[in-house]
């Protein structure tokens, strides 16, 4: 009897250690695994979120279809899908490359890319003394029809191995270059884009007033003409005090206030900021007629027709105009209704001057 004892109690502390035990965790279950390097026999990108994998279903042809059944940012992951045949997708920044995978069940597919690329980081500068990146610099990397990718300021991308063609822009100044790079290297390049920064001011005449309003258009022009006598206008802005990206280099700028226009040659340099003041030699006209249909500015001077060339003006009472010094005819048109006849008055424009005229009669 004690020896039956015994077996029972074994027995029943058997069964409660199985009972108390866990079950051990079921190992995970993959069917795929990825990697990439950017050369082949290079070291893996490990978890580089900088590489992006996706799985698309096969088509009947073997190519990619619209169906993604999963993908991650990650150089390196392992996943579960569906049993079948698919096209792994994998990138790099703007490189990419198509991996035809087959998904069997109880085996786990191992999907590498070799990006054949370099690590390259663009410092696009002004002049070749600059110490830092300009950040308004816009610069394009090519490689034929393809591979293309665009940034802004100095910035570390991944290009294709191979012979690569920069073009860098700083508003209208530009400048190329062609470089080569190794699959696996870690380059940097310097892009010179050779161009400054020019500030516009006016006056009305030299050491006078400064022109304050916004109403003024700055514009830098070529120096040389074309064919047509016309010259390229390079860029624009309205008001003064305003920033205007230029490459080195001569120019002229053009000033227009009202009915005054002027031309100014300036230089900008490489790297630096260029200071310039128009003196536009002008002055303003300001004519008030409370009971005027219409106010007209002319020439005194006639034609041999006996007409005189209209330079401004308008349908209202009131009317302002910027002009060269010099005298100048005011012409007031009345309603019909009113049965007065037009009228003409003189005025006379000082440079850095206000005329008002108040005609009442």
């Amino acid at each position: 009897m004690r020896v039956s004892l015994i077996v029972v109690s074994t027995l029943l502390a058997s069964t409660a250690f199985a009972q108390n035990a866990k079950p051990p965790a079921p190992a995970p279950q993959i069917n795929v695994k990825t990697d990439a390097v950017l050369v082949k026999g290079g070291p893996s990108l490990g978890n580089s979120d900088k590489v992006r994998w996706d799985f698309y279903k096969a088509d009947s042809t073997g190519g990619r279809s619209d169906e993604n059944v999963g993908g991650a940012y990650d150089a390196t992951f392992e996943e579960k899908i569906p049993v079948g045949k698919y096209v792994a997708v994998a990138a790099l920044g703007n490189i990419s490359h198509e991996i035809p995978v087959e998904i069997k069940d109880g085996s786990v597919a191992e999907v590498k890319a070799d990006f054949d690329a370099a690590q390259l980081t663009i410092v696009p500068k002004r002049s070749q003394d600059s110490k830092e990146a300009e950040p308004l610099a816009r610069v394009e990397v090519t490689q034929g029809s393809n591979f293309t990718d665009s940034i802004y300021g100095s910035k570390q991308i991944f290009v294709p191995a191979g012979e690569l063609k920069l073009a860098g822009r700083i508003g209208p100044a530009h400048a190329e270059a062609t470089i080569s790079v190794k699959a696996g290297e870690i380059v940097s390049h310097d892009l010179i884009i050779p161009s400054g920064v020019v500030v516009t001011g006016a006056v009305y005449k030299e050491g006078g007033r400064a022109v304050e309003t916004d109403n003024i258009r700055f514009e830098t022009v070529s120096p040389d003409q074309t064919l047509d006598g016309t010259r390229e206008t390079l860029t624009g802005t309205y008001g003064v005090g305003k920033l205007m990206q230029m490459p080195a280099g001569n120019f002229i700028m053009r000033a227009r206030l009202g009915q005054v226009s002027v031309e100014t040659p300036f230089t900008v340099t490489a790297g630096q900021r260029t200071n310039l003041t128009v003196n536009l030699d002008a002055g303003v006209l300001a004519v008030s007629a409370p009971d005027a249909q219409r106010i007209d500015i002319l020439e005194t001077t006639k034609d041999l027709q006996g007409t005189q060339k209209e330079i401004s003006g308008r349908y209202d009472t009131k009317h302002q105009e910027t002009l060269r010094p010099g005298n100048y005819s005011v012409k007031i048109t009345y309603d019909d209704k009113t049965k007065r006849e037009p009228k003409e008055v003189n005025a006379t424009v000082t440079a850095a001057e206000r005329t008002e005229l108040n005609i009442t009669d």
